[in-house]
């Protein structure tokens, strides 16, 4: 975590702001269902295998690394809107770049600038959002943001489903065109004002044993849902025998299931207490995963699909709410490197999934996101055990 000052945003939120951060959650979907979606249709043409897919993730996770280490820097100079552009711009290049590779090989190049796109984007649209998530219609607008990020997947998922090409990516590549005409056209998008302020003296820390398992918790949460939203097209593909396009209608149950169990997880009736989200969730995505291994046809396999996206949908908003009531000052300038190591943890979980398939199988598409779900409910576990006693400890103390 980088030190010295934080960057502070102006209060209240601007409608104009809440629709230029949907577009980017709209493209982000997109891009991190990118790579799960086209390896279905890339090996057809490369003729690459498991680890070498794996490969393409790590890339993409690298560039994503990269854009964390200078994001901050890169704000004080460019400013929002150029940080904005400048992303859709590289992000559209690359995809560009990706449609005349013939070689397995160099798509390892445009895919680490993407993920180098990705992360800046992400940076840039977390500004954006700052502002709304500090008004009184916070929790809606983050409902949005989820809706659209799950429509961005599905979409770019159904588009290599209707057209299953390389060359479809130039259609892809239009949308960061227009998004970064948008941001352009748009002016002032509410630049972040740099106020001295010592990051020592934030409240909370990341040092803290809370932080550290809570970034755990983020971490393999989040390498569970991609290893899976990764993988899962793979899996029905090479352990079903499908053509491409049911392994793409797999994929689309995925992160339709993820996306919904997201937003009506935690109003499910039942389950108001945290120690109920999180016990469902986890047995539904255990559930999901003991039937995809199970499974002999296509009928099992939507079954499984579907029960492990709504089961792992269900858990983040809950790590999230933790991450809330812990930290009710998090800033995504200070807290940057904080979520950064969830989002690597979620591309180093299809890397690792790529080379334990070309070892050992493609089961482990499956086994990879059920031991991150049990991990992750261990840490849930002791997060909320040490929130009931932190409580308990409170009410006890006198009165001065």
């Amino acid at each position: 975590m980088e030190s010295g000052n934080i960057f502070l945003s102006r209060p209240g939120p601007r409608p104009a702001l809440v629709r230029s951060a949907m577009g980017g959650f709209f493209l982000l979907g997109a891009l991190m269902a990118l790579l799960g979606a086209s390896l279905p249709v890339w090996m057809n043409y490369f003729h690459f295998d498991m680890a070498t897919a794996g490969n393409y993730f790590l890339a993409f996770n690298l560039g994503i690394f990269a854009a964390a280490m200078v994001s901050r820097r890169m704000l004080g100079k460019l400013g929002l809107r150029g940080i904005l552009v400048m992303a859709c711009g590289l992000t559209a290049a690359s995809l560009l770049t990706v449609t005349g590779i013939f070689s397995p090989l160099w798509l390892l190049l445009p895919l680490l600038v993407l993920g180098f796109a990705t992360g800046m984007l992400t940076s840039g649209v977390s500004w954006l959002m700052f502002d709304a998530l500090t008004a009184p219609m916070a929790s809606t607008i983050l409902s949005l943001a989820v809706a659209f990020f799950g429509c961005g997947a599905v979409s770019y998922t159904l588009l290599l489903w209707f057209h299953a090409r390389p060359t479809i990516l130039r259609v892809a590549a239009v949308l960061p065109v227009l998004l970064a005409v948008l941001y352009w056209r748009q002016g002032a998008l509410g630049e972040p004002a740099l106020q001295a302020m010592p990051l020592r003296l934030a409240p909370g820390t990341t040092r803290s044993p809370v932080a550290v398992l809570l970034t755990l918790a983020l971490f393999f949460e989040s390498g569970s849902e991609w290893a899976a939203g990764g993988w899962i097209a793979m899996y029905w593909i090479r352990k079903l025998g499908v053509n491409r396009e049911w392994a793409l209608f797999g994929l689309v149950l995925y992160w339709t299931a993820l996306t919904l169990g997201k937003l009506l997880g935690p109003r499910a009736p039942g389950l108001g207490r945290p120690i109920r989200l999180a016990s469902a969730g986890t047995g539904l995505a255990l559930f999901g995963c003991v039937v995809l291994l199970e499974a002999a046809g296509k009928g099992g396999a939507a079954v499984g699909t579907i029960c492990l996206g709504g089961g792992l949908g269900a858990l983040y908003p809950l790590i999230i709410g933790i991450v809330g009531e812990k930290f009710p000052y998090y800033h995504p300038g200070f807290y940057n490197g904080f979520f950064s190591l969830s989002l690597i943890g979620g591309m180093l979980a299809p890397w690792s999934v790529g080379l334990l398939a070309h070892l050992w199988g493609i089961e482990w598409a499956v086994w990879v996101p059920a031991w991150g779900v049990a991990i992750v409910y261990l840490l849930l576990a002791i997060l909320l055990l040490e929130a009931r006693l932190s409580r308990q400890n409170a009410g006890a103390e006198p009165s001065p």
